[in-house]
């Protein structure tokens, strides 16, 4: 084999290993024609891309010429990853396979340092700044990008040329997502939406704690603390993958003036917490650090006015650990605080705990030493609110311990004032009740009689009709009869005090007596009354506390029962008592009404079966005054299912010193 052929073969060889060589070094094609964009999420875009520094590359560069890339992982800094310089320029380039039938796709970029300019298929799609390699014709910008894809893209070649000459990192620092152009706004706005949240409640905080240092004696914590809900929700509103609301709102402002915001507002924070931690528990937390923590921060912030932001940006981890020191201050100062006594310093203890793993991930998030891949978000804004949260209780807690004080000074004078005006008080409720009970439910019944004897005299209707409304008459006159024995009852108690008259009586001559008074009440509801006492019962009791309570009782059934019904009244003897039960089969009622009318001091009264009014001052009266006079009321009930009333009375005197000794009282 000659020398010519030789060599020919050696060239075919290297050739191939050149282009081995260059097939391995590049990142492959991402191949995405599985991925189903209509029913899938977004496509996160991270991974390896084709990176060329120094460079800024256009389509044509790459057609013309065989471009040997690195590889670097997006998102991420070219200086954090290769050691490049963070002042620079270069290109990015990814190619993907999509799915041959697709529309409305689009790539949104959410942050670009500094300046970019972006192309889709060879043709030019969107630029943020101005992308120059020459610094002084460069101009960077906050802003997001996104960038449409043309229908039915089967190969997808995307490049970026990136300039910085301003951020301390370079490079494509946030993770592009792909997708349909509907998903990414819908999650654009979504995550706009839960900064703005975060930025408008700490703003809220900032405006609520500087008016509390206003209204408040000792304040000045009040003061920094809002100084720091302040500072996080600029930084909230600046900082890279927020909203970018007040670059959106004021972009004439230039992207370094924004930049000194962010980071002035994070390096003066480094002296507002411990000053508000000094203030706080200023018995406990020693002064001497709070000279360091001011002295450094001071000197951070002056950096940010005085130098470019590559430089003070640098300085982020002496921040960071500086609030590290912070926490360990706040801890130490607070836990003596809690020790000494003070019942305060727990709250704000467990506050400080609770937020210190946002603010430590975010420090390792974007530390300059060792960074971690961290995804998170608004991790700054959740620490900083929970820690509210703890603040936000313990004012809370300090403002109802006064409302309680308050109210019970308050209480106290009321009290004062009621003994002092009470028979007053009483005269005008006494007034004002029967007021209301004389226009209303004794007034109505004899406007009917009165109105159904006029038209009797006149002769316009016959003594055969006038028997059918005297009965409906005679029922309203009974149940008029007995609200006058309940308001006569009433008055006299408010006024004169209840006086219990004890004596031997048969229970069998009361119930009956009693009984016959509904005759007619029944009639006109078709309601049976069974009467099951036979036996004879004498008891020592207030006869007319028993006819009273017996008389309301018994209305009471009769007005809750269905026409057609069935009320039972039977006695049993328990003990030393004597109970008297009226059961109805009628509407029943909750528990919650029973408990009203076992507790309260008024009661609301409802319409009965055949909407029949009342005053709700009846059951309250039987419940007082059989309390009064030794026995008691006890109500069983079921909505729906009736009602059982029990009057528990005693038998014997054995009682009678102790309650003639509460009646003199009364």
């Amino acid at each position: 084999m000659n020398n010519h052929v030789i060599n020919s073969i050696l060239l075919v060889t290297l050739a191939i290993l050149a282009s081995c060589a260059d097939a391995f070094s590049q990142p492959a094609v991402v191949d995405l024609t599985r991925w189903n964009f209509a029913n899938s999420d977004v496509y996160p875009m991270s991974g390896n891309w084709e990176f060329y520094t120094s460079k800024l590359l256009t389509p044509l560069d790459f057609i013309k010429s065989n471009q040997r890339p690195e590889v670097i992982w997006v998102p991420g800094s070219w200086n954090r990853q290769l050691n490049y310089p963070s002042l620079g320029f270069a290109t990015y380039r990814i190619r993907m396979k999509l799915p041959g039938k697709n529309g409305g796709l689009a790539i949104y970029f959410p942050i670009i340092n500094s300046s970019a300019r972006i192309w889709v298929n060879g043709e030019k799609a969107a630029e943020t700044g101005f992308v120059s390699a020459d610094e002084n014709l460069y101009k960077p910008k906050l802003a997001g990008t996104l960038v449409g894809i043309p229908s039915n893209t089967v190969d997808l070649d995307v490049i970026v040329q990136v300039v910085n000459y301003t951020h301390f990192n370079g490079g494509m620092t946030s993770m592009p997502e792909l997708g349909k152009i509907s998903a990414l706004l819908s999650r654009i706005n979504t995550t706009q939406s839960i900064e703005n949240f975060f930025a408008g409640s700490l703003m809220a905080m900032f405006i609520y704690q500087f008016i509390l240092y206003f209204l408040y004696r000792r304040g000045k914590p009040y003061l920094w603390l809002s100084l720091i809900c302040l500072g996080v929700a600029l930084r909230a509103m600046i900082v890279h993958g927020g909203s970018f609301m007040l670059p959106n709102l004021f972009p004439m402002v230039s992207w370094e003036i924004w930049k000194k915001i962010e980071f002035g507002c994070v390096y003066s924070i480094v002296a507002l917490f411990p000053v508000y931690i000094f203030h706080l528990f200023r018995e406990s937390a020693p002064p001497w650090p709070i000279k360091f923590f001011i002295v450094v921060s001071a000197l951070l912030c002056i950096a940010v006015v005085v130098t470019p932001q590559h430089i003070y940006g640098r300085l982020l981890d002496i921040a960071h650990l500086a609030l590290l020191l912070t926490f360990l201050y706040a801890i130490y100062s607070v836990g003596r605080a809690w020790k000494s006594g003070n019942k305060d310093a727990k709250i704000i203890l467990l506050g400080v705990l609770a937020s210190f793993p946002f603010i430590l991930t975010e420090i390792l998030k974007n530390t300059l030493l060792f960074p971690l891949d961290i995804q998170l978000r608004y991790l700054v804004e959740m620490g900083v609110l929970i820690f509210l949260l703890f603040q936000v209780y313990l004012l809370a807690n300090h403002f109802a311990q006064s409302f309680k004080s308050l109210e019970s000074l308050n209480q106290n004078l009321e009290r004062i004032v009621d003994e002092r005006s009470s028979q007053l008080v009483i005269a005008n409720q006494v007034k004002d009740r029967l007021l209301s009970i004389m226009s209303h439910d004794i007034k109505s019944p004899l406007n009917s009689l009165r109105g159904i004897l006029h038209i009797y005299n006149t002769g316009a209707i016959s003594p055969e009709e006038f028997k059918t409304y005297a009965k409906h008459l005679e029922g309203d006159l009974t149940k008029t009869t007995l609200l006058v024995e309940n308001v006569l009852y009433w008055t006299t108690g408010q006024l004169k005090g209840v006086k219990v008259k004890l004596g031997k009586f048969s229970l069998k001559d009361a119930l009956n007596e009693n009984i016959e008074l509904f005759q007619t009440m029944l009639s006109n509801k078709h309601i049976t009354m069974e009467n099951t006492l036979n036996e004879d019962h004498c008891v020592h009791f207030d006869r007319d506390i028993l006819n009273l309570s017996l008389r309301n009782v018994i209305s009471n059934a009769i007005k809750f029962s269905f026409d057609g019904g069935k009320i039972i009244v039977r006695c049993k003897q328990t003990g030393d008592h004597a109970v008297i039960q009226v059961i109805d089969g009628g509407l029943g009622m909750t528990q919650e009404t029973i408990e009203s009318l076992q507790s309260a001091k008024t009661t609301k009264s409802a319409l009965g079966t055949a909407d029949e009014k009342g005053t709700g001052l009846g059951l309250t009266f039987c419940r007082e005054y059989l309390h009064i006079a030794g026995g008691h009321l006890k109500i069983e009930s079921a909505l729906g299912e009736g009602s059982t009333f029990s009057i528990w009375i005693p038998k014997t005197l054995e009682s009678e010193m102790i309650l003639a000794a509460i009646h003199e009282g009364c």
